[in-house]
This record gives structure tokens, sequence and C-alpha cells, in this order.
């Protein structure tokens, strides 16, 4: 079973994508047409329901022109101190 954490990232980064897709016009038929894969897995993928791979998410995020990045959590950077603050549930305050 899946780390509930895990699931919570995957569909947060998903739900991101799916917004930023809409708000460029992107519909899950063209990002299908742009990216090879069919309409159903793109919908699927973007659900954030089902795991999806680097490879993929590395598409996906290119076609919506989004970056993927990595940053150090214990970075001194407005940067970290935003993420830590988006990603922190109430769960996780105590």
């Amino acid at each position: 079973m899946q780390n509930d954490k895990i699931i919570y990232a995957r569909k947060l980064l998903c739900k991101y994508l799916r917004e930023t897709a809409k708000e460029k016009g992107l519909s899950t038929y063209k990002i299908a047409e742009l990216t090879g894969f069919e309409q159903p897995n793109v919908f699927r993928m973007l659900s954030g329901n089902h795991n999806i791979t680097l490879d993929n998410l590395i598409t996906l995020c290119d076609v919506i022109d989004t970056y993927v990045f990595i940053i150090d959590k214990n970075a001194e950077d407005e940067l970290v101190e935003t993420m830590k603050n988006r990603w922190r549930r109430p769960a996780d305050q105590g």
C-alpha cells in the first residue's frame, strides 16, 4: 500500500498540471495529440489517481510548458519555505 503522503503529493502535482493545462487551453485531446499518448491515458495520468512514470511526467510538463525540479528541503530559500507551507497538512501540524 502506498504512503498517504506520496498519494497526496501526486494528486497535488496532477491537480496543478490539470489546472495549468486548462488555463492554457490544452484539453486532454490536445495533450494526447502533442505527446502521442492515448487520450484516456492522459486523462488518467492527470487525475492523480494512478501512478505516473517519471518519463511521462516530464513529457506532460513539457507539453503543458511547466518545469519539474528538485530542491533540497533544508535549503535556506524562500521557495523551500513556500513549499513546506504548501505541503504541510493540518495533520502534520501537530
